[in-house]
Parts: structure tokens; C-alpha cells; sequence
């Protein structure tokens, strides 16, 4: 099943290649006053029930950590996804072979973490951040972490570590740190049983990593991350995987779901769903008051003991919550399946209340467009839960 993805690719790589570097667009920067630095590393974890590996039999997955740093862009701008993933998309999406292959990002692979020295004389230096770290988790079958650099840089500009965990198989391609490609099984999303199935993976990748392999980073690469103050977020399954998270680690403070349908605990209609933690329901158009078909979202809010808001965004489409929302400005639509808002508002939508709720519920700060409708997002439906 893998074989057409990796046809597909090579014709992207050909494309890459030969492509000018004059035509090249750069994704949206971030606004933050950091620069933004990206490592990826391969996190060993030995999981003989995987449910996409083959012989159910999976070792690894994959850890992409976008952080601050006050090195400033040098040279030209990187390339923006790996050639395989681009091709996979303009395939699948409908975009014209090179559109998403030529993109580029500000963001710097490898540049050294911000580190914070004492103001007062004497003082030692302060190696780490103050600034809490979030998890994420991209959507069930894609795109991988990398599909989603617009709103993990922008966090990661003002401060915010974010770590986005891919699983082998389940995406459609990833590259590890030393070069090996993975290419992902074909998903029938029609299987609720397989579905649950890579959701309890989500759930099982996320507990090892915060529970052991996060301190064993700090610790081997002496990385300044934040290890007490946590979030937990997502897009699609990955959303639903930050809920579900939420309820079974402490050490996470708050959880935010872009458009996805919850399972397992969270969807239960029943005392059971309680996070007992401030939660946000971010969703499209179809997650509005009506809730379309997910009834998840209409028995979730019902629950809840904790902090929460719920708002959809007038316009949008279960496809326009990660980096496609802006691929369709590139190319009028090609991409039939994400909505009619404008992708450029569309980022600086979802860049402004998935900071805001983070800056509060991590950091204290009070951010007023949690509040109610605002004159300056006037997209944004808010749904009172109390």
C-alpha cells in the first residue's frame, strides 16, 4: 500500500530539484520576538501491538521539537516539508505537482536553544525556559507534524517549546534524524475499530514520552525545556488524543482539540468525560451549534467541571485546522475539501486563540478574546456551555 506514495514522491523529488529557487514561496512567518529553531529526534519504544506496523511490531517514533532562539535566519530560506510528504499532498489534495514542494520557512533547523541569563549581578545564568511545553499531535493519517509548522512555529516565537510526536505507519511519510524514510499504510477511515485502535497508540505514545523519554532528553542533550508546566493540543485525531491525555496525566495542565471527534473516555456522555481541566473546543464551521454528525462535541461541554470554551469558525472545514488552510491560497480551488474563509485569516485566527488559551491556562495571563466575540476575529462563533 505504501508503493504509490513512494512513486508519487520521486516525481516530487524530480520537481524539487529542478524547481527555481526564485519561485519559491515562503510559508507565514511567525510574529513572536524569537526566531524559531527546530530538532527532531527518534524516541526508541518497543510496541509489538501497533496497530499500522508491520507484524504489529513498531521500535520508535518520532519527536519534532520547535523551540525559541535568538539566531536570526541566515542565507536562503530551508525548505519547508520533506519532498516525499509535499508529494503525497499535491497528490492527494489536488495540487499541481511543485506547488507544495517549493515552499520554504524562516524556521532553523538546529539553531541553538534561547537561553536566559540573570539580570542581577552575581546571578547565576539561567540555562531553560520559563515558558511551559506543549505537546502536540497531528491528525490521524496526516499531515505529520511537519503539515502543521505555521502554528507550532508561531507558539514557539513567543516562547513556548512545542514537541509534535509522529507515528510510523500511521503517517504518511516521516524522515528520522538519520535519514531513514518511513512510508505510511493507506487508513480506511471507515473502521472505527482501526481508528480507536491508532488513537490508543496516540494515547500510548504520548504517556511514555512525557512520563520518561521528555526528562531523558533534558537530561542527554541538556535541553532548556520546561518539564512541569504542560499542555496538550492537537489537530483531528491528535486532538482527540490531547483530551485524552489530559485525563490520564497529571503532569498536563490543559488540553486543546482542533476539529476532532473525541473517543474513548472524553466521548462518553457521562461523568466520565469530566477533564476536571481547562479545555477548548476549537472547531470548523460544521462543529457549530448544530454539531453536524459528532455527537462528541455536543455531550463533551455537558460534562465538564473545569474551565472550557467551544467556538467554531465561520468558513472553515475540517481541512483548514492545520498548514492546508494557507497550501489553498497557493493554488484557487484545488483543494475542494477545505472551506471558503481566507486561508491567510484562517492562520491568523487559529495563531491568536490557541496562544491565547495557552498563555492563560499555562501562564496566568489573561487573554480578553477568550471572552466572547470579538470585533477583530468576527469569524469566530462563541457557544455558551455553562
Amino acid at each position: 500500500m505504501a508503493g504509490w506514495y513512494r512513486i508519487v514522491a520521486r516525481l516530487a523529488l524530480t520537481v524539487l530539484l529542478t524547481s527555481n529557487i526564485a519561485d519559491a514561496v515562503s510559508i507565514p512567518p511567525p510574529t513572536g520576538p524569537y526566531g524559531v529553531g527546530v530538532r527532531k529526534y527518534t524516541i526508541e519504544h518497543y510496541n509489538n501491538h501497533d496497530p499500522v506496523a508491520p507484524n504489529n511490531v513498531s521500535t520508535a517514533f518520532l519527536a519534532t521539537i520547535f523551540y525559541p532562539t535568538l539566531q536570526k535566519p541566515q542565507g536562503l530560506e530551508g525548505p519547508y516539508l520533506n519532498p516525499e510528504t509535499a508529494a503525497i499532498f499535491e497528490q492527494s489534495w489536488n495540487y499541481t505537482s511543485g506547488t507544495l514542494s517549493s515552499l520554504t520557512s524562516t524556521v532553523q533547523h538546529n539553531a541553538p536553544f534561547l537561553e536566559l541569563k540573570g539580570n542581577q549581578a552575581g546571578e547565576e545564568e539561567v540555562k531553560g525556559s520559563p515558558y511551559p511545553t506543549i505537546l502536540f499531535g497531528p491528525g490521524g493519517g496526516g499531515p505529520p507534524v511537519e503539515g502543521n509548522t505555521i502554528l507550532l512555529s508561531e507558539l514557539a516565537s513567543y516562547g513556548y517549546a512545542v514537541i509534535g510526536l509522529d507515528h510510523p505507519f500511521e503517517q504518511p511519510f516521516i524522515r528520522y534524524p538519520n535519514g531513514t524514510g518511513v512510508y505510511g499504510i493507506v487508513i480506511d477511515y471507515n473502521s472505527i475499530e482501526l481508528i480507536t485502535a491508532i488513537y490508543e497508540t496516540r494515547l500510548g505514545d504520548n504517556a511514555v514520552f512525557l512520563d520518561q523519554h521528555l526528562i531523558e532528553l533534558v537530561e542527554k542533550f541538556n535541553l532548556p525545556l520546561n518539564t512541569t508546566h504542560l499542555g496538550a493540543f492537537g489537530y483531528s485525531l491528535g486532538g482527540a488524543a490531547a483530551f485524552g491525555s489530559l485525563q490520564r496525566n497529571g503532569r498536563l495542565k490543559s488540553g486543546l482539540n482542533l476539529d476532532g471527534t473525541l473517543f474513548g473516555d472524553p466521548a462518553s456522555n457521562s461523568s466520565i468525560a469530566d477533564e476536571r481541566k481547562p479545555t477548548f473546543l476549537l472547531g470548523s464551521e460544521g462543529h457549530g451549534g448544530g454539531y453536524g454528525s459528532d455527537h462528541s462535541w455536543a455531550t463533551f461541554p455537558l460534562w465538564q467541571t473545569g474551565y472550557q470554551r467551544r467556538i467554531s469558525i465561520n468558513g472553515t472545514t475540517h481541512h483548514d485546522f492545520c498548514d492546508d488552510t494557507f497550501w489553498k491560497t497557493l493554488e484557487s480551488g484545488a483543494d475542494t475539501a477545505a472551506g471558503p474563509i481566507n486561508g491567510l485569516e484562517q492562520v491568523r485566527v487559529l495563531n491568536a486563540y490557541v496562544k491565547a488559551f495557552f498563555d492563560l491556562t499555562l501562564l496566568g495571563k489573561d487573554s480578553p478574546i477568550l471572552d466572547g466575540p470579538s470585533s477583530e476575529f468576527p469569524e469566530v462563533v462563541f457557544y455558551d456551555e455553562s
